[in-house]
């Protein structure tokens, strides 16, 4: 069982510096029409979902910045005497991407405006860092068996090579995710970050996995990222959790995968043995919007929640072959027992142990069987947990069993996310993940 709390608080001041983490940024220099600086410009960076704003003033030079954005969409909104109001609406502001944007504003009255439509997507030319991201919409979208969000980004993302086993991919396998080499880096050599807490713990495997109706974006930042990333010999995950707003939403989900459409394995096959009634279903659900209490708080523009829950439950089959004692082996004959080349495979009697001409050697039973009272009851006991052999071997130490079980596997998470406006300037956020598995051990043998 896994838990993880953390308290982000972000404080959004104006700064000629761009944060750091998983906040993006925006900046730019507004002008009249003849390209002369304008000065005391009043500026708006308002986010759409939630209507909460960010408000800076232009420099002698015309300048504007806002260096710590969470990620969201957004309208910017410029307003100073003498000139018409500018708006622009839908700036995509992404985990650690940091935008630039000039305005010409044109002559008139404020109370005029003029809304910028069918601009050209913005280039982010701020951070070298190479790597790549994915929104909501991708990671819902995208094909992701263990709907897990590391993984799908890796397997879209260029110079990424997930070398862990292929099968476990689940928001439980922190030891499969963690085994992705980034950039020519070591596999187990990644940071993982949360809204910017690290989850990364000292084994560098991540510690939780979101799921992927919890989260609003997952970037990957390789090679020539910033040094404030730290602890990581490969690359970062920088992974921005989902936030409510002034709009109630909510998801349900449910996948089922039948073991009537699978093939059975070539160990089965070979053995003889039925497939397995391997199941599998993934459900879960999310919903999000402000706080209200009724006649008590109303939360709208100011305070957000966004809950999700996703659970798996999977039968999850096995296969593999062993050497198990024969039922003469058993009654300790081993007349019968040959090695690769058809050689007896001796048996030593190790109460004649003696030391001839220098040499310890000592003497096989007759007839290559141990007597039976010369057999340990503990012994007998032991072996009779030993399933029969399935098939017969050639020589000793040859497989001649197949083991198949079959293993309940369920996994169960929990996320909560809370939003507050403090003030105009300080925003806070409180996350919460719960997180429970049951993955038992594989017995290969019958209990």
């Amino acid at each position: 069982m896994r838990f993880l709390v953390f308290v982000a608080f972000a404080a959004c001041t104006s700064s000629s510096l761009f944060g750091q983490s998983f906040q993006g940024g925006l900046r730019g220099r507004v002008t009249d029409p003849a390209g002369a600086s304008i000065a005391a410009a009043h500026v708006q960076l308002i986010n759409q979902a939630s209507n909460a704003k960010l408000e800076s003033v232009t420099n002698d030079q015309g300048e504007y910045a806002f260096p710590a954005v969470n990620p969201a969409t957004y309208s910017l909104v410029i307003e100073h005497p003498g000139f018409k109001k500018h708006e622009r609406r839908d700036i995509a502001v992404a985990t650690q991407t940091f935008f630039t944007i000039d305005v010409k504003l044109e002559v008139g009255d404020v109370s005029q405006s003029v809304q910028v439509t069918g601009e050209a997507p913005l280039m982010e030319t701020v951070i070298p860092s190479a790597g790549g991201s994915l929104g909501a919409r991708q990671l819902e979208n995208l094909p992701n068996i263990g709907r897990n969000p590391f993984m799908v980004l890796a397997k879209t993302a260029p110079n990424i090579v997930p070398v862990g086993d292929s099968r476990y991919q689940r928001f439980q396998d922190q030891s499969g995710t963690s085994q992705i080499t980034i950039a020519g880096g070591a596999s187990y050599s990644n940071n993982f970050l949360l809204d910017g807490v690290p989850v990364t713990e000292t084994n560098n495997r991540t510690i939780i996995i979101p799921g992927i109706e919890a989260v609003q974006e997952v970037k990957l930042q390789a090679n020539t990222y910033d040094a404030e990333m730290g602890r990581t010999g490969g690359g970062v995950f920088n992974t921005y959790l989902k936030s409510g707003s002034n709009d109630i939403h909510g998801s349900v989900f449910g996948y089922y995968r039948d073991p009537e459409w699978a093939a059975n394995d070539f160990f089965r096959n070979r053995a003889n043995i039925a497939r397995p009634n391997q199941k599998w279903k993934d459900f879960g659900a999310s919903f999000g919007g402000p706080i209200i209490i009724p006649r008590v708080y109303n939360g709208k523009n100011r305070t957000f929640f966004w809950v999700s829950q996703e659970a798996y439950r999977q039968k999850e089959a096995f296969a593999g072959d062993f050497a198990v004692p024969t039922q003469l082996e058993r009654t300790g004959d081993f007349s019968k027992t040959v090695t690769r080349d058809g050689a007896l495979q001796t048996i030593y009697d190790p109460l004649t142990t003696r030391t001839e001409n220098g040499v310890v050697v000592r003497s096989p039973f007759a007839g290559n069987v141990i007597p039976s009272n010369r057999l340990s009851q503990i012994g007998r006991s032991v072996a009779g947990y030993y399933p029969q052999p399935s098939r017969q071997a050639a020589f000793h130490a040859q497989t001649n069993y197949t083991a198949s079980p079959l293993v309940d596997n369920r996994g169960d998470q929990y996320t909560v996310k809370a939003d507050h406006e403090i003030t105009r300037w300080w925003r806070a956020n409180l996350s919460y993940l719960h997180y429970k598995r049951r993955n038992p051990a594989i017995h290969g043998f019958p209990r």
